[in-house]
């Protein structure tokens, strides 16, 4: 969502609104996310001082991902609250800086789901080829007298 300085100040804060963004272009970039649903997000802004806002983000959005072992396609829902800074003070550290006299939150959301995707998934059914074979105590010929100590 998208919204100019002068319309943020003039709106009473606390201010909520919930939207669903289309971000499966962006996500299509990435090799490991084969494709997604719309993104749904509750968004709370509060003002944090001049021109400086706090907007909590309340994100959900469902991804195909590919397996990292057999590479079949598998469903992934990624659930996350973020709370970012939206300052146009460049001196404040860890804020998307509003460059003009627009805020867009898409940048921030987009940025939280590709920190909370995980970075391999594997589908729960799948059983590894490969079997473990119990190991064997192999006593030390020298120390087998001991054996009968204990």
């Amino acid at each position: 969502m998208r919204f100019a300085l002068a319309q943020l100040r003039k709106l009473a804060m606390p201010y909520s609104f919930d939207e669903s963004l289309d971000l499966s272009e962006e996500l299509n970039g990435f090799e490991d996310i084969i494709s997604s649903k719309p993104c749904e997000v509750h968004t709370v802004i509060k003002e944090r001082g001049v021109d400086t806002y706090l907007c909590i983000f309340n994100i959900r959005i469902e991804v195909i991902m590919e397996d990292a072992v057999s590479l079949d396609e598998v469903p992934y829902t990624i659930e996350t609250i973020a709370e970012e800074i939206f300052s146009t003070d460049d001196s404040i550290e860890d804020v998307f800086l509003i460059e003009g006299q627009t805020i867009d939150t898409k940048e921030a959301i987009l940025t939280n789901i590709l920190v909370n995707k995980p970075m391999s998934l594997t589908n729960e059914e799948y059983e590894s080829d490969i079997e473990e074979e119990p190991e064997e105590r192999k006593i030390n010929p020298a120390f087998a007298s001991l054996k009968d100590l204990l």
